[in-house]
This record gives C-alpha cells, sequence and structure tokens, in this order.
C-alpha cells in the first residue's frame, strides 16, 4: 500500500524486472535509493523493504528519511511515522547498504577492469614515511591517479586509486586517459588498483 501511495508500481513488477535485467546483463550495477518512514510505512513494510534489498543486493544503495514538504500530498496523509522511527529505518538500511557495498568492493578485488583517469598527483604519505622511503617501497614514481570503471558515477561513488607503474616501459598517467587495471585491495569501499596497461 506504502508503494501505491506514492505512486509506484508493485514491488513484485520491480522485482522481476531486475531479476530479467541481472540474466540478461553481465556485470550489471544496480542503484537505488529508499525513503524510510513514508506516511503509513508500517514495521513489517519496513522490514519487507530491508528484505527486498537484501535479495536483490543493490551495488549501489542509499537511503533518506522522509520529510515532510509542505504543499504535497503526503505531507497531509495520516499516519504520519514519527521521526525518531524514521531516522531508525534509515540508519538500518544506510547499514545494510555500507555492507552490500563492502561486498561488491571485496568481489572486484582481482579483476581486471577499464578505467577513466580523473586525476593524477601524488601519492600520500603513510604517517612518518618519507618521499625517499615511500619510493624505496617500490611503488611506482610516487604518482597515484583518481579512476572509475563504468561503474561508479563521477561525484557519489567510491573512487579507485591506481598507482603509477615502476617499469619505464609503461607510459605515465594521465587524466583522461583510459587504462586497464587490476584491483588488488579496497579501503572500506575505495579500490586500489595497479595498472595492466
Amino acid at each position: 500500500l506504502v508503494l501505491l501511495s506514492m505512486a509506484r508500481p508493485p514491488q513484485q513488477h520491480t522485482e522481476k524486472l531486475l531479476e530479467k535485467l541481472r540474466e540478461r546483463v553481465p556485470g550489471l550495477v544496480l542503484r537505488t535509493t529508499f525513503i524510510s518512514g513514508f506516511p503509513g510505512e508500517s514495521e513489517q513494510a519496513h522490514r519487507n523493504v530491508v528484505e527486498f534489498a537484501e535479495r536483490i543486493g543493490f551495488e549501489r544503495m542509499g537511503a533518506f528519511a522522509y520529510s515532510e514538504e509542505e504543499g504535497t500530498p503526503a505531507a497531509e496523509m495520516p499516519e504520519q511515522i514519527d521521526g525518531e522511527i524514521r531516522q531508525q529505518r534509515r540508519d538500518e538500511l544506510s547499514a545494510l547498504a555500507q555492507q552490500m557495498a563492502e561486498a561488491y568492493a571485496d568481489s572486484r578485488v582481482g579483476t581486471e577492469i577499464d578505467v577513466l583517469i580523473d586525476s593524477v598527483g601524488a601519492m600520500p604519505l603513510m604517517d612518518g614515511e618519507t618521499e625517499e622511503d615511500a619510493l624505496a617501497d617500490g611503488v611506482g614514481d610516487g604518482v597515484v591517479a583518481v579512476a572509475r570503471s563504468m561503474s561508479e558515477a563521477p561525484d557519489i561513488d567510491p573512487v579507485i586509486f591506481v598507482e603509477s607503474s615502476a617499469d619505464p616501459s609503461v607510459p605515465p598517467l594521465e587524466a583522461g586517459q583510459l587504462r586497464r587495471v587490476r584491483i588488488t585491495g579496497r579501503v572500506v569501499t575505495e579500490l586500489e588498483a595497479e595498472l595492466v596497461a
């Protein structure tokens, strides 16, 4: 009923469509955002949203708490949900989104992908480390690029940090390049990668 009151299609329709897309599009990255605490949302309706999100396994997911906007039909609806409950439900969905984003990042470690180099700069130093120490560690020439693949939206999603290569035959990193990388690790949901080509 909540979806109907929001003028959204029934959940079964959406779920069938997403299942078809997963079957037909290899490497599909699904993104969604949920509203928590829309007027009339029962605890069971919230549980259904959580279970739906877990079943689908969105790679990119967000959640926000509903807020009344003056002059909108929803602001005039009965059964407004207490603000604290809205926040709790949003927090639960946000925690699930974080878990799914980390699992997605883990699934990419060891894969090779093409990335777009957005920017290039000096590699940040660890606490107490000098530039000489970093270069002696054999990590390229101390240059790191910020990149994204077709799975990352600019300015929204985690980024991919690409280390420059110590191999002089590998062309240097430049903004605007498309480069092949191997994902070597993750820090929370940000990825680390090395150049392949």
